[in-house]
């Protein structure tokens, strides 16, 4: 169960509040949605008067004894600090590649038709080489692939694989985000020490090393609120995209 909270910074007073629950919180869509209304109470709420947070707690009661608990928040001195996780599916991407391959099939099909080449045995082959190639790339993902991110106001930090090796990302290292689509697919390139060059026409190279997340197996709902993070993260970092 998530709280939104909406604190009257003269008086401490809580002057509105929103409360989310379900009986399911499918890859933490509670936390995406809080997040989503803190951002219409922002509209109402001008910030300069008004604190507002979102927390998970198991009742409001119980959230009150923690703010109750916890150091002044609504001062201008000290902020909770808050963590937007985005958490990958192998569903999701699995379902990605079953699109891909049905789609990528449609299109041969029509390739070779269209050049009066078509035959069974190059269709076949054709669309089992993709079909390995789709393969790999989810076992690649499931045992060295980015599963988690989790961002918040000091950095971020990304787990990998099924062990889920994480490694932490301070925002003083990033040195660019480059964001761009290919086809459908939006990735994100955060670039540590290195940079971006795009001085050719559709080609970016990079150099140094960077971290690179697709969005294949992440919803565009929390990618696109992953995006909006990095931008409040390093807003004075040109984005591209």
């Amino acid at each position: 169960m998530y709280f939104v909270i909406v604190k009257d910074i003269a008086t401490g007073k809580i002057v509105d509040k929103a409360e989310l629950s379900g009986t399911r919180n499918i890859e933490g869509e509670l936390a995406h949605l809080a997040w989503l209304t803190r951002k219409q109470f922002e509209k109402k709420y001008p910030s300069d008067k008004y604190y507002i947070t979102y927390q998970e707690a198991d009742s409001l009661e119980d959230l009150l004894n923690k703010l109750n608990d916890q150091p002044d928040q609504t001062g201008s001195n000290t902020e909770r600090e808050e963590v937007f996780t985005m958490i990958g599916s192998r569903t999701y991407l699995f379902m990605i590649g079953i699109g891909a391959m049905v789609g990528g099939s449609i299109l041969l099909f029509l390739l070779l038709v269209i050049r009066l080449i078509y035959n069974p045995f190059l269709f076949i082959l054709f669309i089992f080489l993709l079909f390995m190639y789709l393969f790999i790339d989810y076992i690649r993902w499931v045992k060295k692939g980015i599963q988690i991110v989790a961002i918040d106001k000091n950095g971020l930090t990304v787990y990998r694989g099924k062990e889920l090796i994480q490694t932490r990302v301070d925002k003083k290292q990033i040195t660019g985000i480059n964001v761009f689509k290919k086809l459908n697919r939006r990735i994100v390139n955060i670039l540590l020490g290195g940079y971006a060059d795009s001085s050719l026409p559709g080609v970016t190279l990079f150099s140094g090393q960077r971290i690179r997340i697709t969005d294949d197996a992440f919803r565009d709902a929390e990618f696109g609120i992953f995006i909006e993070k990095l931008r409040e993260l390093r807003p004075e970092l040109i984005i591209k995209f």
